[in-house]
């Protein structure tokens, strides 16, 4: 298993106890359901991606499509969290998703390092 591959996995494992901690926090009120989005919409997609990628003959493919997640992560929570985080003062869903960018742009770092190492290679 490769190092991005366990960083996959671990960070897939990091947004999924993220959106499970803030919807407990929520008093896992099923109306609140969107604390669970870093676990259901990027979490669980890194973390599967994190799996396939010990396949050597997907982890190309599936690397790539982490990332998209991860990039997709980063956007979402900035740009969701700074604007409600200025207008409401940091509260739980801007610092949830606060966090989730911060998770998903180290991951987004790593994944490039680990690309430009690939190609150097």
């Amino acid at each position: 298993m490769t190092k991005i591959t366990k960083i996959s996995i671990i960070t897939g494992l990091a947004l999924i106890a993220l959106g499970i901690g803030f919807f407990i926090n929520a008093g896992m009120d099923w109306k609140k359901w969107t604390s669970l989005i870093p676990a259901l919409f990027f979490g669980l997609p890194i973390f599967v991606c994190g799996l396939l990628a010990q396949n050597e003959k997907r982890r190309m493919m599936v690397a790539h499509i982490a990332v998209l997640f991860a990039v997709l992560g980063v956007l979402g929570g900035l740009g969701m969290g700074i604007p409600k985080a200025l207008k409401e003062g940091l509260g739980t869903a801007p610092l949830a998703q606060l966090i989730m960018a911060a998770i998903c742009l180290f991951y987004v770092v790593a994944c490039v390092r680990s690309f430009i190492a690939a190609r150097k290679g």
